[in-house]
């Protein structure tokens, strides 16, 4: 019997789809180009394009002013036992709020800014929130070993309900210390844009011995490592003594963050497996050059309010070295891709897994981010501006969430960074002690 068209290219999608999914070595080579074409533009962004862009798409967008007012009251003083009506579920209560996350920070992926996001989400509902040992710490545990001296002992013995510290994924230890339904989130960036990110953050390109010296000036590190990283790559010198040595990769570093060992680094297999352990592991994982749509489909998924994902950016970046555009080639990238393979997988999966989940997500879902990308602009320029010494701002209802009302008791958390939240967090360690 003869086979429709329709059921052809059926078939054919089924094929692809199997290739894409269990590529090896060659394969996955000569099919990456064209999973990158048809993952879309922002694997060829430049090195600073991703914050841009973010911020771009907020300043492009004026603020929804018939959702949008301001009171002439007096700012109300905080109130602690009113905070988690920020998390009632807007469709009155066939959906509730989840509480209990652990969030798994990716170096240079903009982690920080979500990492701030949950612990104040943690402080405003009352949570027990992680903490490392040392007070303003920024690791618990070391090198994906998370022993018991390395974080604060929570009161009573109880486990965590939010984790938002740097941490190397340890599936077994994290399920001993979270509460047992938490929900574990993480978010990824394109590979090589992720490393020239870090380049330039940690300055890595004096770790490498020799590297300063071989690099012609007025050119970026990162350029002359990825002529040859094979090369490169022995010649990394990082002191045993020097603090947190984990903060410094250059090889793998997500799928690393997340739990690959480096002797797994050439074992497709291996890597293929870890990246379905992560599917299995983590119920939302985030894609940074889609920073807008990924926080509204983690609202979505974990039940919480427009209020309880909304972020400022500006605190967490760290002023560059230098904006001058690497130029790498089209060889460079293919090298660098293969050298980074587990990453490659990784990043390839689940951005793939997100664009399918948010053409899921029905006909509204972008006009969900765009609502939240105005309120989030508007949220932002008002706490940066006197007008929070006039009255609260309040954000009307829409058909995706209730109102809320915006005052200085969101102003003096928004954007602070993690130690400010670290002294916060321990007071309510000390509280529930009592």
């Amino acid at each position: 019997m003869q086979m429709s068209q329709l059921q052809v290219v059926f078939i054919l999608l089924i094929v692809a789809g199997a290739a894409v999914y269990h590529v090896q070595d060659s394969v996955f080579l000569k099919m990456y180009p064209v999973a990158r074409a048809q993952l879309g533009h922002h694997l060829g962004l430049r090195s600073d394009q991703v914050e841009i862009d973010i911020r771009n798409t907020n300043d492009t967008l004026a603020a929804p002013h018939e959702h949008l007012d301001f009171d002439s009251e007096v700012p109300e003083s905080i109130n602690r036992n009113n905070l988690s009506s920020h998390t009632q579920s807007p469709d009155n209560g066939t959906c509730q709020p989840h509480l209990n996350v652990a969030f798994l920070k990716v170096h240079k992926c903009g982690s920080s800014l979500l990492s701030h996001m949950f612990l104040r989400f943690g402080y405003e509902n009352r949570l027990l929130t992680a903490l490392p040992r040392r007070k303003g710490g920024s690791i618990i545990g070391s090198m994906g070993k998370i022993g018991d001296g390395s974080y604060l002992n929570t009161p009573g013995g109880k486990r965590w309900n939010i984790f938002a510290h740097h941490a190397m994924y340890n599936r077994t230890r994290f399920r001993q210390l979270m509460a047992a339904d938490a929900r574990y989130v993480t978010i990824l960036r394109e590979p090589l844009q992720r490393l020239q990110s870090s380049f330039k953050y940690f300055d890595l390109g004096l770790r490498f011995s020799g590297l300063k010296e071989k690099t012609p000036r007025g050119t970026p590190y990162v350029t002359t490592y990825l002529k040859n990283a094979t090369y490169w790559d022995p010649k990394y010198k990082v002191p045993k003594s020097l603090k947190h040595r984990e903060h410094y990769c250059f090889r793998n570093c997500m799928a690393r963050d997340l739990g690959l060992q480096e002797h797994e680094y050439e074992n497709h297999t291996a890597v293929q497996e870890f990246v379905r352990g992560i599917e299995n592991d983590f119920s939302t994982v985030l894609i940074l050059e889609h920073l807008p749509a990924s926080l509204v489909l983690l609202k979505r998924r974990m039940c919480w309010t427009l209020y309880n994902i909304l972020y400022t950016m500006g605190v967490h970046t760290r002023r560059q070295r230098y904006k001058r555009e690497a130029p790498i080639t089209d060889a460079m990238k293919r090298a660098f891709y293969k050298h980074n393979y587990a990453d490659v997988m990784l990043y390839t999966r689940f951005n793939d897994s997100f664009h399918k989940q948010i053409s899921q997500e029905g006909a509204d879902f972008f006009e969900e981010v765009k609502h939240f990308v105005q309120v989030n602009h508007a949220v932002m320029r008002y706490c940066k501006s006197g007008k929070r010494k006039q009255g609260k701002m309040t954000v009307k209802a829409s058909r995706w969430d209730e109102a809320f009302s915006v005052d200085q008791t969101l102003c003096s958390l928004y954007g602070k960074k993690r130690p400010y939240f670290d002294k916060l967090l321990r007071r309510a360690y000390r509280q529930k002690s009592v």
